[in-house]
């Protein structure tokens, strides 16, 4: 065998020879070496190895540069490229290799041409590619010195270069899985990392300096992401090289020669049926590599590599490449007791992510979401992914240092092919894609929130409403095991920000309110007696009894009017506010005997606005069968208070009686019916067709006769089972309860005697 040390030798010598099968002749090639061709026996007396040469689902390292095979002669042609450039994009799909052919091909060619003087670094974007730099450079800096690396700003990355890299050295940046910067990276972190890449590279090219060189790899599908970045389309334009899928020759190399460097063969016949199952499967090296590791282990492990072959019938027996994993996998996991496979799936289902957006029109698929360590706190969970970890199916990064290990230390899918390649997971995130999406999402926005600590990072609208919904979810607490607790303050955060946001919406309404009064007192002014107008301003209550019934039927004109302009908002407001007054005024000793008319004119005209445009959504809602449920354990948050029931009539009676949106009864605003002055805020005839409807649609004993009468609403939520009466499931315990019951009495008797 010669020796040969150059790249270009190695590729000219494997162009000129044949490397087909003739026989028992194999035809070889290791790394550094010319080909040569060799027997299957002379194979055979090499010394036996018995580790694998496979990798299995792990990235090939520069490590493992003799094992890696089949892709010289476009790493060739990489290396050529790398000539020309300071920037490389090298582009595929996932499961073609580029990852390895960077770690364990280009990498250990640059240690040979650049010597001792030459240090790869080596990193993924993560969260924060600025404290993944920071990390990758501690293995060859102090901290202190390595710490210009995690300012996030443009120029980060020029100034760590020209702080740390001596003017003799060589330095290789690799960023591997670039389109994690669009899918896991916080979006002012991507901006600013992109900003710092683009400004580097374009130093780099103006000084000339050879000794620099920066490449990335990224799924091809995410090639439409980089349109925002003109910068960097510029810098990689002509150098985006595409890493195709081997030919037969080519994975005939990757498949025969890491086994003969371990002195073993392939049963005849047996690397062609590998070659004609996996040539027409994209993504196919991971599946493949996973394949011939579990063949070789499995040799091992029946004592059959001692006749030094790998066998036919054992690779049949595996399911072949299309059927080993799914099989291993599947075996794996149902060696699991129940509460394991529950752990094992709330445990891959944090590892996943949903690149795609149907409502955009752009088709979803599952991509591999990285975690923390930290956020396995289960013990169940934590043995469980020891053994998910030991099978390497699952991936535990190494740790930075000893100070920052329990931080950085993270967990992810061996490769992205398990979250395809297997059925059950497979279902399991086809089931529940948008929970994972929305949870992606939110973890995301948690971690600039904590970075910012700005209320402008907060959720609020249908976000906010749709986490607050799966944070109620069964399913999503127990399968998906719910959210972490940073979210958790993340949410709590959100729902306070939307109270506040609300109680200063309602301030904003009172103030127009207030302003259309003062409005109509202007008028008045030039109408009534000036002491009027001085009582109002003045709140002197005698004064303001005797003047408010001149004022009243003048709102309820302004209503009027509003109602017939098809105005209901604008109406329910002036009803609900006349209502309230007239309310309040006739408690005062010896009010004026005028506010009764004007008090039950706006309790009617109130009541008929609600029959108009409110009590079609409750019927249809009862007609459904769908009377949703009371919440359990909300009333600690800052939810508007009609968010204590899930979608259905209960809302919506809630929302009819307590709310602006109706009658408006809870004056205070404190989510509750407390006071009889708020319980007579309720519209009789509204109050008696919300019951009657409940009674029709749902349940007889359905109503506002007694606080204790027969339970007819049963709650399931969250486990939990709640049989409750109409009048409880609205009003609360204890004063609600008792002054709705009284209203609905003094209403029965109004309406028999009107």
């Amino acid at each position: 065998m010669i020796q040969d040390d150059s790249l270009e030798s190695q590729v000219q010598s494997q162009n000129v020879r044949d490397i087909a099968i003739k026989g028992d002749q194999n035809s070889l090639t290791f790394n550094q070496t010319q080909i040569i061709q060799v027997s299957i026996a002379e194979v055979k007396t090499r010394q036996l190895v018995t580790t694998s040469p496979y990798r299995g689902l792990k990235k090939f390292e520069p490590g493992d540069k003799d094992l890696f095979f089949g892709r010289d002669q476009f790493l060739t042609g990489l290396v050529n490229e790398l000539e020309q450039s300071n920037l490389i994009l090298l582009l595929g799909a996932s499961g073609s290799g580029k990852s390895s052919l960077i770690r364990a091909g280009l990498i250990p060619w640059l240690t040979r041409k650049w010597g001792s003087k030459f240090t790869p670094l080596m990193f993924t974007p993560d969260q924060n590619p600025f404290e993944s730099l920071y990390a990758c450079l501690l293995a060859d800096y102090k901290q202190s010195e390595a710490q210009i690396a995690r300012v996030a700003s443009v120029d980060t990355l020029r100034q760590t270069v020209q702080t740390l890299k001596q003017p003799e050295s060589s330095w290789l940046i690799f960023i591997d899985q670039f389109e994690e910067l669009f899918t896991t990276t916080i979006a002012d972190q991507r901006d600013l990392f992109i900003s710092s890449l683009v400004k580097l590279v374009a130093d780099t090219a103006k000084a000339k300096d050879a000794r620099l060189k920066v490449v990335a790899t990224m799924r091809a599908d995410f090639l439409d992401r980089l349109s925002p970045y003109p910068g960097l389309i510029k810098a990689s334009d002509r150098h985006r090289p595409m890493l195709a899928d081997m030919q037969p020759d080519q994975l005939r190399l990757a498949i025969e020669q890491p086994a003969a460097h371990q002195g073993v063969v392939f049963e005849e016949g047996l690397v062609e049926e590998i070659i004609e199952e996996v040539e027409q499967q994209a993504g196919c090296l991971p599946l493949l590599q996973y394949t011939l590791d579990l063949l070789w282990q499995t040799e091992l492990h029946h004592d059959s590599l001692q006749d030094r072959s790998l066998n036919i019938s054992t690779y049949r027996q595996l399911g072949g490449v299309r059927g080993a994993l799914q099989q291993h996998i599947e075996q794996v996991y149902q060696n699991l007791s129940a509460g394991e496979q529950l752990a094992a799936q709330k445990i891959f289902l944090k590892l996943v992510d949903i690149a795609g957006d149907e409502s955009l029109g752009t088709e979803w698929k599952p991509i591999r979401w990285r975690a923390f360590k930290s956020e396995f706190t289960d013990p169940l969970e934590q043995r469980v992914l020891a053994q998910l970890i030991d099978q390497n199916l699952l991936i535990s990064s190494a740790e930075a240092d000893q100070q920052t290990a329990k931080q950085t230390a993270t967990i992810e899918v061996a490769h992205e092919v398990l979250l395809s390649a297997w059925p059950t997971l497979k279902d399991w995130i086809r089931e529940n894609r948008q929970a994972i999406a929305l949870r992606n999402r939110l973890n995301s926005d948690v971690a600039r929130w904590q970075a910012k600590k700005s209320e402008e990072e907060l959720w609020s609208g249908s976000k906010l409403a749709q986490v607050l919904e799966l944070s109620r979810d069964p399913t999503f607490n127990q399968v998906l095991g719910g959210f972490s607790p940073a979210s958790g303050e993340f949410i709590k955060a959100s729902r306070g920000r939307r109270a506040r946001q609300q109680r200063v919406k309602w301030a904003i309404a009172a103030v127009f309110l207030a302003a259309g009064i003062a409005f109509i007192v202007q008028q008045y002014w030039l109408r009534v007696q000036k002491e009027y107008a001085r009582a109002i301003f003045l709140n002197d209550q005698p004064r303001l009894i005797q003047a408010l019934p001149r004022f009243l039927p003048d709102f309820l004109a302004e209503a009027d009017r509003a109602a017939q302009d098809n105005k209901p908002e604008v109406a329910l407001a002036y009803y609900q506010r006349v209502l309230a007054l007239s309310n309040q005024l006739l408690t005062a000793p010896a009010p004026d005997q005028s506010l009764k008319a004007i008090q039950s004119q706006a309790e009617q005209s109130l009541a008929k606005l609600i029959q108009k445009y409110r009590m079609a959504e409750l019927e249809q809602l009862l007609s459904q069968k769908q009377p949703g449920e009371t919440r359990f354990n909300t009333t600690e948050y800052g939810d508007p208070p009609e968010q204590r029931y899930t979608p259905g009539a209960l809302q919506t009676t809630y929302k009819i009686l307590l709310t602006p949106f109706g009658a408006g009864a809870d004056l205070n605003q404190d989510g509750q019916l407390n006071t009889r002055l708020e319980a007579n805020q309720l519209p009789c005839d509204t109050l008696l067709i919300v019951e009657k409807l409940w009674k029709e649609k749902i349940n007889p004993d359905c109503n506002w006769s007694n606080k204790f009468s027969a339970n007819c609403i049963e709650n399931r939520v969250q486990n939990q089972v709640d049989h409750r009466t109409l009048t409880a499931s609205i009003f609360d315990y204890p004063n609600g309860t008792e002054q709705a019951v009284e209203r609905a009495e003094a209403c029965r008797s109004i309406v028999q005697h009107r």
